[in-house]
């Protein structure tokens, strides 16, 4: 990738911001995450098989970086981390925002991020992501320049409403990316909760993302 790309497009695609806790995650470049469903009958998936599924497609992108650094799961800052977020799912989609979310639904999130990047490793290392992606049989939707950010990113879909990328942010030298999926019930989800707000997009996890290495991972599907 070099500056002659053509331009991946007019802005970041945002998708999947709904609640505040995943800003951080969008805001660190994590745009592609999936849009939910507008079917509020989502199918029980357990949340810690969704977490594995889509940590496991995030390792294999950052595999395919053939960046030489391990990244722990946690959070140290917004340079650093590798974590789950969440979001709340509506009846008629992710932004009808002024309907209640649905109990017992959520949309998970992981997410990761590394300072120190410099542009000569960050370019031709998105290079090989997008190409890993392709050859896996991910659609590739977005990949180049930003036309108005000094960023590069490479984004890609596939079927079933799973989406995954990474971004090279050249301000902050900051490589951030992260895998997203459709909405799920919590097989688990009951409504005896003592608090209300854990009925809605954060079911509970039990450890941190497992780390990502550098070389090749199979993404768990």
């Amino acid at each position: 990738m070099n500056e002659s790309e053509v331009p991946a497009g007019k802005g970041r695609n945002w998708r999947g911001v709904g609640c505040s806790s995943v800003l951080m995650l969008a805001a660190a470049g994590v745009g592609w995450l999936a849009y939910a469903s507008v079917d509020s009958t989502y199918p029980d998936v357990d949340p810690e098989k969704r977490a594995r599924q889509l940590s496991g497609y995030s390792r294999d992108a950052y595999a395919a970086l053939g960046i030489d650094r391990t990244v722990e799961g946690g959070y140290v800052d917004v340079n650093d981390y590798n974590r789950y977020d969440s979001n709340y799912c509506y009846p008629d989609g992710l932004f009808s925002i002024a309907d209640p979310p649905v109990e017992g639904a959520y949309q998970l999130i992981h997410g990761w991020s590394i300072g120190k990047v410099n542009r000569a490793e960050a370019l031709p290392a998105l290079r090989r992501a997008r190409d890993r992606l392709k050859a896996e049989g991910w659609r590739i939707t977005r990949f180049g320049k930003d036309e108005q950010l000094e960023e590069w990113s490479v984004e890609a879909e596939r079927d079933g409403g799973f989406s995954t990328g990474v971004t090279w942010e050249a301000e902050y030298h900051r490589l951030s990316g992260g895998s997203g999926g459709p909405c799920a019930m919590d097989p688990d989800w009951s409504q005896e909760k003592d608090e209300p707000y854990e009925s809605y997009g954060e079911p509970e996890l039990n450890s941190f993302p497992p780390a990502m290495a550098p070389g090749r991972q199979a993404a768990i599907s």
